[in-house]
């Protein structure tokens, strides 16, 4: 889920509490067969199963079955300041760049041109 979610960083999961994913939505859901745990992001469904994928993979992690989903992601901490940038509003864009396959190539892009202004600043 990087950069929204880096290891290391503090995340709150809040129970679904009957309520649907929605598309943008952060949720932590057990993965089918394998029954691991994992955080990715809603983009998209049909029926009750949600499709699932990180932010930072072209892989989809399938046609995940809503009751496999436990919460959504509410709060992400990193060096004990609270993230907010993918969490928000920008989440549908996230979800739907994630979605066409060009999110990864996308964030690539913004790294390369703002690594040179960070080294500035410093």
């Amino acid at each position: 889920m990087s950069p929204f979610i880096k290891d290391g960083d503090w995340v709150t999961v809040a129970p679904k509490n009957g309520s649907s994913p929605r598309f943008g939505d952060v949720v932590a859901f057990f993965q089918s067969g394998t029954k691991k745990l994992s955080i990715h992001r809603v983009i998209g469904k049909k029926g009750t199963f949600r499709f699932i994928k990180g932010d930072n993979t072209s892989q989809l992690d399938g046609l995940i079955p809503e009751m496999n989903i436990l919460g959504y992601v509410t709060k992400v901490e990193r060096e004990g300041k609270r993230i907010h940038l993918g969490f928000g509003p920008e989440r549908l864009f996230v979800a739907l760049f994630s979605r066409g396959g060009i999110l990864s190539s996308l964030l690539g892009s913004i790294c390369k041109i703002m690594k040179p202004l960070r080294s500035q600043r410093g």
